[in-house]
Order: structure tokens, then sequence, then C-alpha cells
């Protein structure tokens, strides 16, 4: 996958108006247009349509913030696969489902002997499914599960160490 921030001249955190900025420097240094007009002995080379081309995917890529967004994802995603830190590729049903208990925070303006014991439901910690996958370190994966968001595959770091492991949601048709 080519790097467009990279064929861009800009950092991957650049603004808007950075990228803009770079991408109208560049295709003036390539465009067709501007080569005839510099008497180059040849005008329509191969590489020099191909840079221009790269520029305008790059540009057409990073200038809409929703395909900025995917392109990013997938960049991502393809610089995780570039390297030996992934230790598995697992489906969703093949981690181990669990309960974690997540304590309320108490409200600090509330002092103890002024509360009520009317309300024992209020008390104690609250409960929610999450999924767990052993690593070879000792550590775990822990996921908290399928999300509002529609990649069928999520990055989940082991919280030991460097590891991670790609974790393939179930597909849901709408």
């Amino acid at each position: 996958m080519p790097d467009f921030y990279e064929l861009l001249n800009v950092p991957s955190t650049a603004s808007f108006d950075e990228i803009k900025c770079s991408y109208k420097q560049l295709i003036l240094q390539c465009h067709p247009d501007k080569l005839r007009q510099l008497d180059d002995p040849n005008p329509g080379s191969e590489a020099q349509n191909s840079d221009f081309n790269a520029i305008n995917a790059a540009w057409n890529t990073l200038k809409d913030p929703i395909r900025r967004k995917h392109y990013d994802a997938e960049l991502l995603q393809s610089k995780f696969q570039a390297h030996s830190n992934i230790y598995a590729s697992v489906k969703l049903d093949e981690m181990q489902r669990i309960v974690v208990e997540i304590e309320e925070d108490d409200d600090p303006s509330a002092s103890s002997s002024a509360q009520e014991p009317d309300h024992p439901a209020d008390k104690g910690p609250a409960t929610m499914w999450s999924y767990a996958y052993d690593c070879r370190c000792g550590g775990q994966y822990l996921f908290d599960g399928p999300g509002d968001d529609e990649s069928p595959e999520v990055i989940v770091e082991c919280n030991e160490c460097s590891l991670v492991i790609i974790v393939k949601q179930p597909t849901t048709c709408k």
C-alpha cells in the first residue's frame, strides 16, 4: 500500500491546509503541461505521468475526511501486518467470555452517614461482559466486544507485552 503522506511530503498528523499546500506545490512540479513548457525532451514519460497520477490519487483520498479515516485505518493495519508482533488471528467465538465487575465511583459530595440504605441496588459493582484470550507471555488480550463500528477486524494489545492479536468479528447483514 502506498504511503500517501510520504508521497505528499507531509506527516500523518498534517491538517487539511498543510496537505492542500503540499499537493499544490507537487502537482505544479510534475504537471504534464508544465513539463511541456519547460521544453522537456520527453514530456509524456511514464514515470512523470505515474508521479502525477499518484499525487492526484493521494490528494483525492486525503482531502475527504471519511476516505482519509478509512485510509489511515488500512495503513495502520498494513503496518501491523508487516511487523512480526502479531501473535494470532482469532475469531470472537474462540475467545473466552468473562464477566468484568466495574466499581461505581462514589459521589464525593455525599457523606456515607447521610446516605440511607433504602436503595441497595444502587450500591456495589456493575457488571459487563468482555472477552479474553491468553498470550504466550502469560498476559491476556482483553476485548470489550463488538462495538458500533463496522470493521470486521480489530487489533487488540496484550496487557503484559508488545504482542497483538487480530480479532475477527462476526459480520452482520443490514
